[in-house]
């Protein structure tokens, strides 16, 4: 509940700083999963977690003060291999999952060095995510799947440099919030909702 409502105050700021006569901006924004993670939980083991991110994005620039709003809508693709671990320890893969999302960031921006042509930024805000479809995970002892969970939110924190204000490359990490999976296994749900969070190469260029 208070993800939700934290993300209705940022969505607020947004519709303000359009209001104030705010610089707008708007780019394509893509990002790639820097993840190389190995959950493992007494039957069920998963790796390889990958995933990218692409979609529309708008800066809200507030005057003067080198402080804007951002706001993405992504589709957002994940891919991961989940491996069934017997008894005896004996492991094979049992699918390969694809989860595909909308996702939506809504970030505070801050530029230092506001006449040079090479700025450096820090970002930060929540996101949101809501589940178009998946892929079970099924796990050949049990009686029940694994499902990804409609909704999903977090906290995004980043940092970069922007060139030219055209183009803006950085790292982001994202703190996860929910538990993106649900089951009544809770072994199984301890190894798939890992919450370590999630590193990203994010790149937007603005037209």
């Amino acid at each position: 509940m208070k993800t939700k409502k934290l993300f209705s105050s940022l969505i607020l700021l947004l519709m303000i700083a359009t209001a104030t006569n705010a610089q707008v901006r708007f780019g394509l924004r893509g990002e790639v999963g820097l993840n190389k993670p190995s959950f493992t939980k007494d039957i069920v083991e998963v790796e390889n977690l990958t995933g990218f991110k692409l979609g529309p994005t708008a800066e809200f620039q507030l005057p003067l003060i080198n402080l804007g709003i951002e706001g993405s809508l992504l589709y957002s693709n994940d891919k991961m291999n989940v491996k069934d671990v017997s008894e005896g320890g004996v492991q094979s893969t049992v699918q390969k999952v694809s989860n595909h999302y909308l996702e939506i960031p809504v970030n505070l921006k801050y530029r230092f060095g506001s006449i040079l042509p090479v700025k450096v930024f820090v970002a930060g805000g929540p996101y949101a995510r809501f589940l178009l479809s998946g892929d079970d995970v099924k796990i050949s002892d049990a009686t029940e799947n694994i499902k990804a969970k409609n909704f999903e939110a977090g906290i995004n924190l980043g940092a970069g440099v922007e060139i030219f204000s055209r183009l803006a490359v950085g790292v982001q990490y994202g703190f996860i919030l929910t538990d993106n999976y649900g089951t009544d296994k809770p072994e199984w749900k301890d190894a798939l909702n890992g919450k370590d969070g999630t590193w990203a190469l994010t790149a937007t260029v603005y037209f």
